[in-house]
């Protein structure tokens, strides 16, 4: 009888014990959770993972809500999310933005020139393109199925809207250029790379990806000044923010930080003032020296990456372009060769004009 009774002491003393050290276990594994976060995961999933319970543990959440790209500050979507196994996304973008539908195949030209010379991939980024589909000259379904087979991933967005802003006192050429706000909402890249697609890329952009502060941008050149203290907002490097972005969208209201007709080069530039640094005139070669400031043009050719033809479009029409006896005619030649080569690739000689 008393043997039973200590065999009986002793099973209870190991159920005990068994119990106390899945405990200890489990507790374990709950703080090696929240400490094992990779750094690269969204601050909100990251805070999520870190702040789990032993209920949320026991019973792992079958989705986590996201703000997605295309939706912003409003709209959340779910994504997958079985315990700490996440799916993540690219870790930079270059982005660009097509407004109106005429600008359509330089956004096309730029995806082309940038995959040339840029193994994206490698280099962890996506390729993203802020469209407007509603209202006057907007994108067509037809351009966005081209632009998305050069690469494009197609970011439609509403116009946005600024409390006491007339936008339509804004100079026509960029009356929607404000929308370019919008990616600093895409908080799911740590970096993003802004270029016009009034551009062509010649080398490699890798650099753009590692550049430190809030934002960077190249000097901007004028007829009678080659190297202004403000930048061109053509191309610029920036770190995404959701507190930026609501920032900005209220300092747009502000009398001091945006005149009636500006769009949102002067608006950067002033809302960035003191904070901003430079870049090389490489990554924003603008076509403005090519007339007014040859040597230089000349002597900074060959180590320009980005070519932005601000003053001088390449037209559609044969009888527009520039060639032999134009002012930029060089430049404007080497634009159709690559468009020449662009339009071959794809197919696209009998549906688009030749640039030049």
């Amino acid at each position: 009888m008393a043997a039973s009774k200590r065999r009986l002491v002793l099973l209870i003393c190991l159920l005990i014990g068994t119990v106390a050290i899945a405990a200890l276990s489990f507790s374990s594994y709950q703080n090696h959770l929240s400490k094992s976060v990779p750094a690269w995961y969204p601050p909100h999933i990251r805070a999520k993972l870190a702040n789990n319970t032993t209920d949320s543990l026991a019973h792992p959440p079958s989705s986590a809500s996201v703000k997605t790209a295309s939706a912003k500050v409003s709209v959340e979507e779910p994504i997958p999310l079985i315990n700490s196994t996440l799916v993540r996304g690219r870790r930079y973008a270059v982005a660009s933005s097509v407004m109106t539908a005429r600008f359509s195949q330089y956004a096309m030209m730029l995806a082309y020139s940038l995959q040339k010379y840029n193994d994206f991939e490698a280099l962890d980024v996506d390729l993203i393109l802020l469209v407007r589909t509603e209202g006057k000259e907007a994108v067509t379904p037809q351009n966005i199925t081209r632009l998305e087979r050069v690469g494009w991933k197609i970011m439609n967005e509403h116009d946005l809207d600024f409390e006491g802003v007339n936008k339509n006192a804004i100079r026509p050429y960029h009356r929607y250029n404000l929308n370019k706000l919008y990616l600093w909402s895409y908080t799911q890249y740590d970096r993003i790379v802004f270029i016009d697609a009034d551009t062509l890329c010649k080398g490699s952009i890798s650099e753009l990806f590692d550049q430190p502060g809030e934002i960077a941008g190249s000097p901007d050149v004028w007829w009678d000044i080659l190297t202004d203290t403000r930048f061109n907002s053509g191309v610029i490097t920036f770190r995404p923010s959701i507190e930026e972005f609501r920032s900005m969208v209220t300092a747009v209201s502000d009398p001091r930080m945006h005149k009636p007709n500006d769009a949102d080069q002067a608006f950067l530039n002033q809302y960035f003032k003191f904070r901003f640094h430079g870049l090389p005139y490489k990554y924003n070669f603008n076509i403005v020296m090519y007339q007014h400031f040859r040597r230089v043009w000349d002597n900074f050719w060959p180590e320009a990456v980005i070519v932005h033809f601000t003053t001088k479009k390449p037209m559609p029409s044969p009888k527009d372009h520039c060639r032999k006896g134009c002012n930029e005619w060089e430049p404007s030649e080497w634009y159709s060769m690559v468009c020449r080569e662009m339009l071959s690739f794809y197919g696209y000689e009998n549906e688009l004009p030749l640039l030049g």
